[in-house]
């Protein structure tokens, strides 16, 4: 296996599916919602720089700290936001995520790499069961968290290395798979880990031919499961 990896590890949100096909779904919502989510966006702006100011540290009581936060941001209570939370996205969501259609061949080409050996993780910003069974995906997993659980968004190199030891694995023995360059690779390669981003084909061909240089490149960029297949095997 290209690197010498013992395992992948993805995000979900833009990497397993298409975001444009769930923030087409969630318009109504966001438009209902726009003062809250504002103030969740700078929740969560918030937490990470709390996060550079202590980057050794996890928070312990992730959610009542991130409720804390918004309470004040929203103008409610701290047990009222706690509750819309988890009411309208952390399970409001699961009905509008078994909607969303993952990329094509993103679950066969996982159920390759499981077949050759690789053990296969998840991480992401938000509870992986959120997705439900993440299209089929999570029950092929050796192990699966929400940084939030953890008690560190991404970019912290924090939640990468906790994955890593689930994993009972190095980090540069892990491909971490994203499509933000400032939180997933920036992150999982602050960890030790090796990179892989999905983008475009666009964005790709103007990335070599300007000769972009990236503080956060990946060690592979690709723009279809098949391509990332092919690349590792």
């Amino acid at each position: 296996m290209k690197y010498g990896i013992s395992a992948i590890a993805f995000d979900i949100d833009g990497t397993l599916y298409p975001s444009w096909r769930f923030n087409l779904r969630i318009i109504p919502f966001l438009l209902k919602n726009f003062n809250f989510m504002s103030a969740f966006n700078k929740t969560r702006k918030d937490i990470r720089l709390w996060q550079e100011k202590n980057p050794d540290k996890v928070l312990d009581n992730f959610f009542d700290f991130q409720a804390e936060i918004l309470a004040k941001y929203a103008e409610k209570s701290k047990e009222d936001v706690k509750n819309f939370l988890e009411a309208e996205i952390y399970t409001g969501w699961k009905k509008r995520f078994a909607r969303i259609r993952p990329y094509f061949f993103a679950r066969e080409s996982i159920e390759e790499f499981k077949s050759r050996g690789l053990k296969i993780a998840l991480l992401s910003d938000f509870l992986p069961e959120q997705k439900n069974d993440v299209w089929g995906i999570l029950p092929l997993c050796d192990a699966a968290f929400g940084t939030e659980t953890i008690g560190a968004l991404k970019p912290s190199p924090l939640p990468f290395r906790r994955l890593a030891e689930a994993l009972d694995l190095p980090c540069d023995k892990i491909l971490y798979v994203g499509n933000n360059l400032k939180y997933d690779v920036a992150g999982a390669k602050a960890a030790g880990m090796y990179t892989a981003c999905i983008k475009s084909r666009l964005f790709i061909l103007l990335k070599k031919i300007f000769a972009q240089k990236d503080t956060e490149k990946p060690d592979i960029y690709f723009s279809n499961y098949r391509q990332l297949l092919k690349f590792m095997i």
